[in-house]
């Protein structure tokens, strides 16, 4: 009896030695054995070989997370040093404008002193003195 599978024809005797129509020596069998094996090996490597590489790019996606944070950390630092510094520059700032503030205003003082005391006569000292007595 033959049969049509895909435009094929089969012929359904027991002679092809029950290989469903294809009859297949030990040496094709052997030799398809062989290469079936030789091409899982070669994915199982492969797959190892990926895995490995995973976890090679784990190891160095930790690794960068790690340095990230430590330098997130240390520019956190640098920033509140900055802004310390910042501050306490604001308020030498302040400072020292006082002090020459007060440097200018002595001054002033002392030119008052020299002129009143010291580039006046006794006689318009003595005259104004007993000027306010009255």
């Amino acid at each position: 009896m033959d049969v049509t599978i895909n435009g094929l024809k089969e012929r359904n005797e027991p002679a092809k030695n029950g290989t469903n129509g294809h009859a297949i020596n030990d040496l094709q069998y052997k030799h398809i054995s062989e290469r079936l094996e030789q091409i899982r090996d070669y994915l199982e490597q492969e797959i190892e070989d990926k895995q490995k590489t995973i976890e090679e790019q784990r190891q160095e996606i930790d690794r960068l997370k790690n340095e990230i944070n430590q330098r997130t950390n240390a520019l956190i630092n640098v920033q509140e040093q900055l802004e310390h510094s910042t501050q306490s520059t604001e308020g030498h700032r302040q400072l020292i404008n006082k002090l020459l503030n007060d440097i200018t205003h002595y001054q002033n003082d002392i030119d008052w002193y020299k002129r009143t005391y010291e580039r006046r006569s006794i006689w318009g000292v003595m005259k104004e003195k007993l000027s306010r007595k009255k």
